[in-house]
């Protein structure tokens, strides 16, 4: 249990780091077990993220909800390959931090959840640390650094990066913080021409 990804034919696990994963498929998956009443699943899926899920990566993960799927298949199919396509940085913001707002939200309120999803999103906020504001596509989460993406160059998508804004919203109405809403928003802004 805990690997990014499952491959059900040879029933084991890959993680889509060297360094490690973070859990996509449990986290992915818990709010649907609450939902369909998957007791025993649901308790050994928050037991793994309470006492192995780590955040401290040393490898690039994907800031937005958006793989960057068109890109890697033209590389691959560029290369004659298609290995390129399991790249190393995935959804980490509507898989991650969505799943463990949501689990919190369906489990009425587990602070397990919520004390995740916020570690994450503090990993995360050094992404808006640039002049305009625009997130960096892609985080070392143990660095707590914006990178830019290998595949995109210097290129921020404004519609990815404007997708941040549900999951960092709800997560200062959460916490009472409200540096996750300032940081997201400032992006709406920048697309306004309000910065």
């Amino acid at each position: 249990m805990g690997a990014d990804e499952y491959h059900p034919i040879s029933h084991k696990g890959s993680n889509l780091t060297e360094a490690g994963g973070i859990g996509y498929t449990v986290v992915d998956a818990i709010d649907t077990m609450l939902l369909m009443g998957l007791d025993g699943e649901y308790l050994r899926a928050r037991s793994w993220i309470e006492h192995k899920m780590s955040f401290d990566r040393d490898a690039p993960f994907s800031t937005f909800e958006v793989w960057f799927f068109f890109e890697l298949l033209r590389l691959a199919y560029s290369k004659g390959h298609c290995d390129l396509i399991h790249s190393e940085r995935l959804q980490t913001t509507i898989r991650i931090l969505g799943g463990l707002l949501s689990a919190y939200h369906h489990s009425g309120g587990d602070s397990l959840f919520l004390n995740r999803a916020r570690d994450l999103a503090d990993r995360m906020l050094p992404v808006f640390d640039t002049p305009s504001g625009l997130p960096y596509p892609a985080v070392n989460l143990q660095r707590r650094v914006g990178l830019w993406a290998e595949e995109n160059s210097v290129l921020v998508s404004t519609a990815e990066a404007s997708t941040l804004q549900l999951e960092f919203r709800y997560l200062s109405e959460l916490t009472e913080d409200d540096i996750y809403w300032k940081k997201a928003e400032r992006v709406g802004s920048h697309q306004s021409g309000r910065v």
